[in-house]
């Protein structure tokens, strides 16, 4: 799965089925809304009286959420607010791995990056201050390595460098 910007190409069936491929990629995010996108894509295919548009190809828009003939534009709409939160390509992993597009949903379930499960609990243990009450001499012997497995194996989920709750 890519985490680019969310595109499709656009052709249409008539021309696929003449053997041609001829058609434009398009950026998703450059359209205000799903109307707009499909003004561009019919002033593209205006050679064609009524053209079925067809996408023949896309990334960055995880499986199941677009197909040959459709783009669940909620997806598009919850991408660019997450991508003007800085937070794209973690929303993009969210939403291949729980297979929805709600913004909300993804923010109440986004907890950040880490590189592993180690460095997750090591960051939250720091922040939280778990183990601040904990003289230094006994504080050396915490797994956090054992800590971290635990965590993710009551919830938590690690994709990509960006961590979920389930």
């Amino acid at each position: 799965m890519s985490t680019t910007t969310p595109a499709v190409y656009v052709g249409t069936y008539h021309k696929y089925n003449c053997g041609s491929l001829a058609g434009k990629w398009l950026d998703l995010t450059e359209y205000d809304d799903e109307q707009d996108f499909f003004t561009a894509c019919n002033e593209l295919h205006a050679d064609e009286e009524d053209p079925e548009l067809m996408f023949q190809d896309w990334e960055g828009i995880p499986s199941g959420l677009a197909s040959e003939s459709h783009v669940n534009w909620a997806f598009i709409d919850a991408y660019r607010q997450a991508k003007a939160e800085g937070q794209g390509e973690a929303f993009v992993e969210w939403a291949e791995y729980f297979n929805a597009c709600d913004y909300d949903a993804f923010q109440e379930s986004y907890l950040g990056e880490a590189e592993t499960e180690e460095d997750y609990a090591r960051d939250f243990a720091d922040e939280t201050g778990l183990l601040d009450d904990m003289p230094d001499s006994l504080l050396i012997y915490f797994d956090y390595e054992a800590y971290g497995r635990d965590m993710f194996l009551n919830g938590l989920v690690l994709l990509n460098g960006y961590v979920f709750s389930e």
